[in-house]
């Protein structure tokens, strides 16, 4: 991907986390399903984990992983008041 379908692929990935505005987040792998919903028909899980790291590892935290008390290693994400405040914009 180029720059500009990394920055909207990520932004498609924010308007994924906001529709699921649930404590518990979503898994890579739904958020790669609901992408087509944006134009990335064929979003691997791995581009989805790359973004994700990026979105979670900025100064101000876009999105953040949900704690999950019971399967651990089954991560999940959901979308930050920052996030929420950069799609508004």
């Amino acid at each position: 991907m180029n720059s500009d379908q990394k920055e909207l692929f990520r932004k498609a990935i924010l308007e994924v986390l906001s529709a699921n505005s649930t404590r518990h987040g979503l898994p890579a792998t739904a958020i790669a399903h609901h992408l087509h919903l944006f134009g990335f028909s064929s979003a691997k899980t791995d581009d989805v984990l790359d973004a994700l790291d990026y979105l979670e590892r900025r100064d101000l935290p876009l999105i953040e992983q949900t704690l999950k008390v019971i399967s651990k290693e089954n991560k999940a994400w959901r979308i930050t008041q920052a996030g929420e405040a950069f799609l508004d914009e």
